[in-house]
């Protein structure tokens, strides 16, 4: 028996869905029936769950088992905040953030995280969906928000949180010919630069690269006041006000994703990052 495990099972009878307690969890649906099935053959446990119209119901030996639980782990969290606080040592976590979601993480998630774990310090990195996935396997990472062209993580526990098309961005004023007008883009060797060169060569733009940069207020505020263009994500272009959207022939979609190491036990603390970015999505 194992911690996880216990968080499993406490998870699927608030649940009382295999479904949503994985999506809740960050892990596939068979990989958490899998974990149900081994714990009650491992402790020799009659069945837990019960199915039902209404969902899994815990049985009578289910509920005494999560009750169990639910102390077990309270009792876990407990000792563990104690222990930080005795040695005044601050608990870290590594994320890595794609860039064009900085401000999204800075502005809306690390508020929430910080008003309740006030104690974990972050390292924040910006980089890259390849990078990230490096940092991740093989430099000690713990977190990564991926902005990429797949969905699915084989080596990762992955959760999906949207996809996002690109669109291409000006000023609400801008009155010149988007072929011809300068381009904002992001810094190269990435894939949201290849995708945005992607973009405007077939949408035939001639226009000379004014700067690049991922810093998205920058680029904003350029649209504004520049007659000058750039690609972004929907998602971020949907919140500013003063821009407008040309329009595009081509439809491009990117996928927003938390990933994490499988190869090593996730702490509430990250469990619940996890749960905080996703909320903010």
């Amino acid at each position: 028996m194992e911690l996880k495990q216990l968080n499993y099972i406490v998870t699927i009878a608030e649940e009382k869905s295999l479904t949503r307690a994985a999506e809740k969890l960050f892990v596939s649906k068979p990989a958490l029936s899998l974990q149900l099935s081994r714990l009650e053959k491992e402790e020799g446990l009659p069945p837990l769950f019960s199915r039902t119209r209404n969902g899994l119901i815990l049985t009578d030996a289910g509920r005494i088992y999560v009750n169990g639980a639910r102390t077990i782990l309270n009792l876990n969290e407990k000792a563990n905040l104690a222990a930080r606080e005795l040695t005044e040592q601050k608990f870290t976590l590594r994320i890595a953030i794609a860039p064009v979601g900085e401000t999204f993480f800075l502005t809306r998630v690390l508020p929430r995280f910080y008003r309740k774990y006030p104690n974990v310090r972050l390292e924040i990195r910006l980089c890259n969906a390849n990078d990230a996935k490096e940092a991740l396997l093989h430099q000690g990472l713990d977190l990564a928000l991926v902005i990429d062209s797949q969905a699915e993580f084989s080596l990762f526990h992955s959760a999906f949180l949207a996809e996002d098309p690109v669109v291409w961005a000006a000023g609400n004023d801008f009155q010149g010919n988007p072929y011809e007008a300068p381009v904002i883009l992001p810094p190269p060797d990435t894939y949201w630069r290849a995708t945005c060169d992607t973009l405007l060569a077939k949408e035939g733009s001639r226009g000379e690269i004014l700067c690049e940069t991922s810093n998205h207020p920058a680029v904003c505020s350029l649209l504004s006041s520049l007659t000058v263009t750039a690609p972004m994500l929907h998602r971020l272009f949907a919140r500013e006000k003063g821009l407008r959207q040309l329009p595009l022939s081509y439809r491009y979609l990117y996928y927003i994703s938390v990933i994490r190491p499988l190869n090593r036990p996730a702490p509430p603390e990250l469990h619940a990052l996890e749960e905080i970015i996703a909320a903010e999505f």
